[in-house]
């Protein structure tokens, strides 16, 4: 089924390539997903693409979905938090990798890694 989904994309596997690089360098270097605000859109505007295309290389590229993406990035960032920032409760620091509710946050962290972030801490 997912072959017939993309049988209208117009990137060849070569720029399918170029866009994670850019789309992982973007992401790595800029952090636009620690915004609440971050969405497919913006970032598919961010790298001059289609949300379509965006969405095809994070699924195909990736294995995930733009959503699993984003939250393992944030978990990534508020992972280095919460060991560099020990006195920062862990409400704030789900709000400074943009989770607006430390429920979604608890949630996102411990699907990714097994524990809760006071776990986490320890």
């Amino acid at each position: 089924a997912d072959q017939q989904k993309y049988k209208t994309s117009s990137l060849t596997g070569e720029q399918q390539q170029q866009l994670l690089s850019r789309l992982t360098q973007l992401m790595n270097e800029q952090k636009l997903f620690l915004k609440p605000d971050f969405s497919l859109p913006l970032l598919a505007d961010q790298l001059r693409v289609t949300v379509h295309q965006l969405s095809q290389v994070i699924n195909d590229g990736l294995g995930k979905s733009f959503f699993e993406m984003t939250a393992e990035y944030r978990i990534e960032e508020a992972k280095r938090l919460l060991k560099e920032k020990p006195n920062i409760k862990v409400e704030e620091i789900a709000e400074e990798v943009g989770y607006n509710s430390k429920s979604s946050f608890n949630t996102a962290f411990k699907k990714l890694t097994g524990k809760t972030p006071s776990e986490w801490r320890g």
